[in-house]
């Protein structure tokens, strides 16, 4: 995987037409394959991004207040399918904490 195989991926998944949140509105439930491929590619760029202050503003766009969309209530799912998906937000949301968190670097001149 490269950097740019990566970003995509989290695009088409958090972004896209046909991503995770819209198919969890549908009711279509948590698409395991998207979940683990969106994970392999935070956890890719989690080590790209590393040492870099400044990351596409599409990629902080794809993580703004992504816990709230998946919380909806409206009896689509068993509360195992909702113990399931909270899992999900749950690594989703820690992966994005790592992937965003940046040392303040103090620079003196």
């Amino acid at each position: 995987m490269d950097k740019h195989a990566a970003l995509n991926l989290i695009y088409e998944n958090i972004l896209g037409e046909d991503s995770i949140l819209l198919q969890l509105r549908r009711g279509g439930g948590l698409d395991e394959n998207k979940f683990h491929e969106l994970i392999n590619a935070m956890q890719f760029l989690i080590v790209e991004y590393k040492n870099i202050d400044v990351v596409p503003k599409k990629l902080a766009l794809s993580f703004v207040d992504i816990s709230n969309y998946f919380y909806f209530n409206e009896g689509k799912y068993s509360l195992d399918q909702q113990n399931a998906i909270e899992d999900a937000v749950q690594e989703i949301a820690q992966l994005a904490n790592e992937l965003f968190d940046c040392q303040i670097r103090n620079e003196r001149n």
